[in-house]
């Protein structure tokens, strides 16, 4: 059986994109057209233990692609011109509209792991504080570019089998469909995200060091939102002067530092609005000194005073998901 994710004219889940990529053949590779897809769930779990040749350039139509290589090596072809080597452990994201190839391969074996961005949208939950996941998902430029990809992850060895057998878990899943087969493959694909969002780290240049200590300060601001966070002091935690930590958390984050936390103590405000505290009391649990400013800020960011929030939340006329959203879905220059 012809492997579906092969691009080639033999293919029939990849159609010619009726134009060329750097003067060669393109195929586009929509998540839908592949036949072993569920309509139901949008994830799709591939293991490749051989891969023996080099298949044409294909974009990335709808779809997310995450690579974890767990054997031999490959080099990613995003016809830039620059070859980027994959090896054991890299990890690697890859945006809807990206397009790539390998090239140069050598007993490469590695999990390709696609979901369309709504699977994350309603339950990424607290991975977002992770600073993998903040390199992985907020390094791109804009929506569509079709050279885009996350910065090189690396996997110690020491995990790359826990999270392998998470992702032949959920293949498995995936493959059997036996009764509750969804909730658990999305379970075991959360589960391995998540471990990799823990432990891979940063490899490269100094911009992607950079990114990957500005994640490391968000870990910190997600976890302890309702300290005294001055902008010297996350630079400090950065490793950074105060000018350049500036710049570069509004690069990676889409905000400024200031807002970023704002909007994170806001956030972490709403739950409380289910308990009978009052809204002085809440403003200064999370961070606020002001109660006053913080009903402004409630306002500017959510649309609604904080009273007004309360009233509806309790009336289940809004959810703290649509709150969230509204404080967080623009942000950074790739959501999920």
């Amino acid at each position: 059986m012809l492997r579906p994710y092969v691009a080639n004219e033999n293919n029939p889940h990849m159609h010619p994109a009726g134009e060329k990529w750097r003067g060669e053949k393109l195929y586009d590779f929509r998540f839908y057209e592949l036949e072993i897809v569920s309509y139901s769930l949008p994830l799709a779990v591939f293991r490749w233990d051989t891969y023996v040749r080099s298949d044409d350039y294909h974009r990335h139509c709808d779809f997310y692609e995450l690579v974890l290589v767990y054997k031999g090596s490959a080099r990613n072809d995003s016809g830039t011109g620059t070859l980027e080597t994959v090896t054991v452990g890299n990890v690697f994201l890859l945006p809807p509209g990206s397009i790539h190839r390998y090239q140069a391969i050598h007993e490469f074996a590695h999990f390709n792991i696609l979901f369309r961005p709504e699977l994350l949208n309603q339950i990424r939950f607290d991975l977002e504080t992770l600073p993998g996941f903040q390199a992985l998902f907020r390094n791109f430029g804009a929506a569509g570019n079709p050279t885009a990809i996350s910065p090189f992850l690396f996997l110690p060895e020491a995990e790359i089998t826990d999270v392998m057998m998470l992702l032949e878990n959920c293949r498995r899943e995936l493959e059997r469909q036996e009764p509750g087969f969804q909730s658990a493959a999305v379970a075991s694909f959360l589960h391995a995200l998540t471990g990799i969002c823990r432990k891979a780290r940063l490899q490269g240049g100094r911009g992607e060091e950079n990114s990957f200590r500005i994640s490391r300060v968000v870990e910190q601001l997600n976890s302890r939102y309702s300290e005294e966070f001055s902008v010297p002091r996350m630079a400090k935690l950065a490793g950074m002067s105060v000018s350049n930590f500036r710049h570069r958390f509004s690069e990676v984050m889409g905000v400024s530092p200031v807002e970023y936390l704002t909007r994170l103590r806001l956030k972490m405000a709403a739950p409380l609005f289910m308990m009978p505290e009052n809204i002085t009391s809440i403003a200064f649990r999370v961070g606020f000194e002001d109660s006053n400013y913080f009903a402004r800020q409630f306002r500017k960011y959510a649309g609604l005073t904080p009273t007004e929030f309360r009233n509806r939340l309790n009336n289940g006329e809004i959810t703290l998901q649509e709150l969230d959203s509204r404080l967080f879905n623009h942000l950074g220059r790739q959501n999920v």
